[in-house]
């Protein structure tokens, strides 16, 4: 009851001795809608049951908390999850209609990782995008970078399936980190190839001239980080399980995609050059010569036309820098 400011609770109850043994609940007496005053037994059935100890809510509705430890060398989670939501689930909610099933744990946990990689990956992609592209003054060389990123995903998920393991949401961050290490090798080939044209070098010279300058880089590359990772992925430590698979994610990747740097994308840079000369070819009605449609080759032109000569500096031979 509101008294001015103050809250007043007031408990009505039976005395100390009309409630103090459990038979006295058959004399209670209940008031219905007529005013008259029936027995509690007369209307109502009376059954002992067990009773909780305390009821826990969730948004006002009563919670009742199943958990279970999984065994991942019997099961996997995923799995019976899965199961469980395509027959077990659908059949209690049959057998009782007012009940809700909800997933909380880990799978709450995943579900909200989830959804912020569902925000942070493309804008992770999209910024390594966006600085290949001004590096190299290029919108179609970027792409074909890009093309080792589903690779190197597809070598995470090879790498779990040689090595038994399940994927997981580290697995998932494990390979957004994979995104920004597979980019590297094919950063360094198409640079030297792109530095080959420049220098005056016949196309498919630079491309293979490229190749042979960048393996030694590529393969030590991809060598130093398995090998770093290699401990942890060797690991049978419990408390180093939860690691291995983002760590066998970023190792596996990179090597199924270094292969791939080497054969993939000098062949993708040849199918790019294609695609110039029959553009070339639409434009002008004649075919070009190979290097006239690399944008690489013009990488020393003087933009402003200026004479070499007239300036305070002589101009910088890049092409007889050491490499």
């Amino acid at each position: 009851m509101q008294r001015g400011r103050d809250d007043v609770r007031v408990k009505v109850r039976y005395t100390a001795d009309e409630r103090s043994r459990l038979s006295d609940l058959e004399q209670v007496r209940i008031r219905t809608a007529g005013g008259f005053e029936v027995p509690l037994m007369s209307v109502a059935d009376v059954a002992f049951t067990p009773g909780y100890s305390t009821i826990t809510r969730t948004d006002g509705m009563r919670r009742v908390a199943v958990s279970a430890g999984v065994d991942t060398k019997k099961a996997n989670a995923n799995e019976i999850f899965a199961e469980l939501s395509a027959s077990y689930f659908p059949a209690l909610k049959k057998r009782h209609p007012g009940i809700f099933v909800d997933l909380q744990g880990e799978q709450k946990k995943m579900r909200e990782s989830f959804g912020s990689l569902k925000i942070g990956f493309p804008l992770a992609v999209l910024g390594i995008f966006i600085i290949i592209a001004t590096m190299f003054r290029s919108y179609a060389q970027p792409l074909v970078i890009m093309f080792t990123v589903p690779f190197g995903i597809i070598g995470a998920i090879f790498g779990h399936l040689l090595m038994g393991y399940d994927l997981s949401i580290m697995s998932l961050f494990g390979m957004v980190a994979l995104t920004g290490v597979v980019v590297n090798d094919a950063i360094v080939l198409i640079e030297r190839i792109n530095e080959n044209l420049a220098c005056g070098v016949p196309f498919f010279d630079a491309i293979l001239q490229g190749g042979m300058r960048r393996f030694r880089a590529i393969f030590l590359t991809t060598v130093s980080t398995v090998g770093g990772l290699a401990p942890l992925i060797l690991e049978t430590d419990f408390q180093a399980k939860f690691l291995i698979p983002m760590a066998l994610s970023i190792a596996a990747g990179v090597a199924f995609a270094t292969v791939l740097t080497l054969i993939l994308i000098p062949s993708l840079l040849v199918i790019l050059s294609d695609l110039r000369l029959l553009i070339h070819r639409f434009r002008h009605g004649r075919w070009p010569n190979r290097r006239d449609v690399e944008p690489a080759c013009d990488r020393h032109a003087d933009p402003l036309g200026m004479d070499p000569e007239k300036k305070t500096l002589p101009p910088v031979d890049l092409c007889n820098l050491p490499q």
